[in-house]
């Protein structure tokens, strides 16, 4: 996962929380039962997991780029 597509899976990951926390408070408190709320929050939470954790290819759009390697400069041992 590159840098980009960590901060993509982040802000995912913080939209879907707030997303069915925020429409699960609002069904529970209109039906006056608090389970609606955690069931939302569970599966806003759970679909979170399952697209924010796996490393998935729309996360590596932005690969980065090593520098090459550096050759050693080290002397050569000879064997007499």
């Amino acid at each position: 996962m590159d840098y980009e597509g960590q901060k993509l899976s982040e802000l995912l990951f913080h939209i879907f929380i707030l997303t069915f926390g925020g429409v699960g408070w609002v069904v529970g408190y209109f039906a006056q039962n608090f389970t609606y709320v955690f069931y939302a929050w569970a599966f806003g939470t759970a679909i979170s997991v399952v697209l924010c954790v796996p490393d998935w290819p729309f996360y590596n759009r932005h690969p980065v780029k090593w520098l090459d390697q550096i050759p050693t400069s080290a002397p050569e041992k000879k064997n007499n």
